[in-house]
């Protein structure tokens, strides 16, 4: 893996960080379905996930460590991508309130379905480098 390459595991332990905080912004949202005056918000991060991979594309011969001894290679270390926006644009009710209940039951189905998906892939990458590191031996 060159230096300026995201491990995949980060990639989607990124993903995983970022789904969860969507399903506490979205859990939020609900609770306040009755409060006036509230706004929702939403959770962005799969455009910046999408960023980093086209950026990660190798332009160069990647840096390789060919020996023990030598130092190891640096990788700028990358906080979350996942962002938190309020929505303010948006009105459904006259208190002010812009919870739209059932858009916000679909966002939690999806965000699990799409959480579970990604702890399987994650799962199945460490099971896979587990065999790896030791041989094939169970």
């Amino acid at each position: 893996m060159s230096a300026n390459q995201i491990d995949p595991i980060r990639l989607m332990s990124q993903a995983l960080d970022g789904l969860s905080l969507r399903q506490r912004v979205t859990a939020n949202n609900v609770a306040n379905a009755d409060t006036p005056h509230f706004k929702a918000s939403r959770v962005t991060f799969e455009e910046a996930l999408q960023q980093r991979l086209n950026a990660d594309a190798p332009r160069d011969l990647p840096l390789a460590r060919t020996h023990a001894a030598h130092l190891p290679l640096a990788t700028p270390e990358e906080g979350s991508p996942a962002r938190i926006v309020e929505m303010r644009n948006t009105t459904m009710r006259n208190d002010g309130n812009n919870v739209d209940i059932d858009q916000q039951m679909a966002i939690l189905a999806e965000t699990a379905m799409r959480y579970s998906a990604v702890s399987e892939s994650l799962a199945r990458r460490l099971a896979l480098l587990r065999t790896v590191a030791s041989e094939g031996r169970q």
